[in-house]
């Protein structure tokens, strides 16, 4: 994909910003600040006095194994990553995919302004870092328990020397996992339900993608009733997806049904400001300046003077 510049020699002094300014600092740093609050938020340990349903005491950890708990938090463990109908693995690898269909839509027609490209891709990093900072937030937070996590203080307290006043007689199942340095990772992770990143991230994702290929192909200025036929099914199945994801984490039992209508609105919220602050309804960037530099899947001559070629 190639992106040519105005040429230096046509380029009068007080020529509009072309595909970058200096104001677009704030979006990055919002950005990179996000992404490190949720870093750091994704390493601490939540909460002890749950906001939400039962406390988990560590200090006297058999208390939560009582029987009137089991229908809140009595479901089985499921190995992470390997059990799971949908494996965090594969969300996270559906950002950088979907990223790169966004890129591919906005080079297709051939006549965007860089400017266009820039905005939406800093406008995708922008949903789905603050999504994910704002659902660890409120996880750690909130502290609640997960479905499971009577099971997974089972799995952490009796396959150690010192059970902790843990009844383990009958009890027979593994670790929480097969790697030491792990097991006290999915431990805390059982007190981070609140609300379901794979909901919160899968509707961002959903969200952001369909917002894009609406404003291009469904009720943008360029939209035909010919690219209106294929646009809308790509929406509705990009919300068909992410409604599945959310409800795999309530039949696997990592979460609650409150917990993925939550994620869900999160994720769906901030894509919509992260989007319509940056685009109008007719599916333009509110950043684009005529003149601004063009790009296209396809390399093409220069204008006379000095120019220049950026590949993306």
């Amino acid at each position: 994909m190639a992106i040519a510049l105005p040429a230096l020699a046509d380029t009068p002094p007080d020529a509009p910003p072309g595909w970058w300014h200096t104001r677009d600092l704030v979006d990055y740093g919002i950005i990179a600040g996000s992404l490190g609050i949720f870093t750091a938020l994704h390493l601490s340990t939540p909460i002890e006095s749950a906001g939400i349903g039962p406390r988990f005491d560590p200090a006297h950890p058999a208390a939560i194994l009582d029987p009137s708990l089991s229908g809140v938090i009595g479901r089985k463990y499921l190995v992470e990553d390997k059990e799971e109908t949908v494996p965090a693995l594969w969300v996270e690898l559906a950002v950088p995919v979907v990223g790169a269909w966004l890129a591919l839509q906005e080079g297709l027609p051939g006549d965007r302004d860089a400017r266009h490209l820039h905005d939406t891709l800093v406008g995708f990093g922008e949903a789905m870092s603050v999504t994910l900072m704002a659902t660890e937030a409120l996880k750690f937070s909130f502290g609640r328990l997960r479905p499971d996590f009577q099971d997974r203080v089972r799995r952490y307290y009796c396959n150690r020397p010192d059970h902790a006043g843990v009844d383990c007689t009958g009890f027979t199942e593994g670790p929480l996992s097969a790697d030491p340095s792990k097991v006290d990772a999915i431990f805390a992770d059982g007190r981070r339900s609140f609300p379901s990143g794979h909901a919160s991230t899968s509707f961002a994702l959903a969200t952001y993608a369909a917002l894009v290929t609406g404003g291009h192909y469904v009720w943008g200025h360029d939209a035909t009733n010919t690219t209106r036929a294929w646009g809308i099914p790509i929406e509705v199945a990009v919300f068909g997806i992410a409604s599945f994801v959310a409800w795999s984490r309530v039949s696997d039992g990592r979460h609650n049904v409150s917990d993925v209508l939550t994620g869900a609105a999160l994720g769906t919220a901030i894509a919509n400001l992260s989007y319509w602050r940056r685009f109008d309804t007719a599916g333009r960037s509110r950043n684009s300046d005529e003149g601004a530099s063009s790009f296209s899947l396809t390399s093409g001559p220069g204008t006379a003077g000095v120019g220049m070629m950026l590949r993306f």
